[in-house]
């Protein structure tokens, strides 16, 4: 009996260490202003991966919205600045309008037709999980 109940402990840890649950966040003015990205992989055998965004912009606002799922193996998205409060989010052909006055997601019915905006940077996949990796600024 204790060599199935330890068999099964087992089972459960292998199980749920593949599952991913991760986030990484650009900050805009400190901790209170920012972009975040979080990732949840519920079930192993899933494919797909929850993504959420959580835009904060304290004591003002602060929300989290649901937002189309990912892959296991995450494609980049770039987010741009169109203007102060006001960004751009993309994953392969999906877009979004990220707004920080309000703390507001929006999904893009139509791609843009140019890229809008400065690349700051993406949120991607490193070495040790999820990432906000800030674009490079030329000298």
């Amino acid at each position: 009996m204790k060599i199935r109940m330890l068999v099964l402990s087992v089972m459960a840890l292998v199980g749920l260490s593949a599952c991913e649950n991760d986030a990484a966040s650009m900050l805009i003015d400190g901790k209170e202003h920012s972009i975040s990205l979080m990732r949840e992989q519920s079930w192993v055998w899933s494919s797909q991966v929850e993504q959420r965004f959580i835009v904060s912009r304290l004591p003002e606002c602060q929300r989290r919205y649901t937002v189309d799922p990912g892959a296991r193996t995450m494609a980049p998205i770039e987010l741009y600045e169109i203007r102060a409060m006001l960004y751009v989010a993309k994953q392969g052909d999906t877009w979004y309008a990220v707004g920080t006055e309000a703390c507001q997601v929006q999904k893009f019915q139509e791609k843009p037709e140019r890229i809008p905006g400065r690349l700051l940077g993406r949120f991607e996949q490193g070495e040790a999980g999820l990432v906000f990796t800030p674009e490079k600024v030329a000298p």
